[in-house]
């Protein structure tokens, strides 16, 4: 049990959906108000938005960046076992992501959805290792050399 640290975990998925969601919800005001759709409807809004194919592929972009970023804090946060520790920051996100599918909410293309969800657990071991990596270059230069 002492691999897992859980108040890495949990922070780092946190990180990983909170920030995913206030980037989302800032890109989605941003392209709201660029369009002119302040003042329409809520069934008008979310047709413009489901058009808007750019505005979807910045929303997994973010999304997956977040969560590296809640990985690489989860492992930050862990000071062991990074890797491990930043791929179950994962948690969140994919219990939110099959709560989603599973009541049938999911509001773009189902097939997105379920590569987000296959994708999370990988993008969380990616901030794993570059928070390793960072802790090995950081040891490295921290030693003194035989010159």
């Amino acid at each position: 049990m002492r691999k897992l640290s859980i108040k890495g975990i949990i922070v780092g998925g946190i990180i990983d959906v909170l920030t995913t969601a206030i980037l989302v919800f800032l890109s989605v005001a941003y392209v709201r108000v660029k369009l002119g759709l302040t003042h329409t409807s809520p069934s008008a809004l979310t047709a413009a938005l489901h058009a808007n194919t750019s505005l979807h592929v910045f929303q997994f972009l973010v999304g997956m960046a977040c969560s590296v970023l809640g990985g690489y804090i989860g492992a930050r946060i862990a000071r062991h076992d990074e890797p491990l520790n930043g791929t179950l920051t994962s948690f969140l996100c994919l219990a939110l992501g099959l709560y989603v599918f599973a009541e049938g909410r999911v509001s773009g293309s189902p097939l997105l959805l379920l590569v987000e969800l296959v994708a999370s657990p990988g993008l969380g071991l990616l901030g794993g290792y570059l928070r390793l990596a960072q802790k090995r270059a950081n040891t490295s230069t921290a030693l003194p050399s035989n010159s």
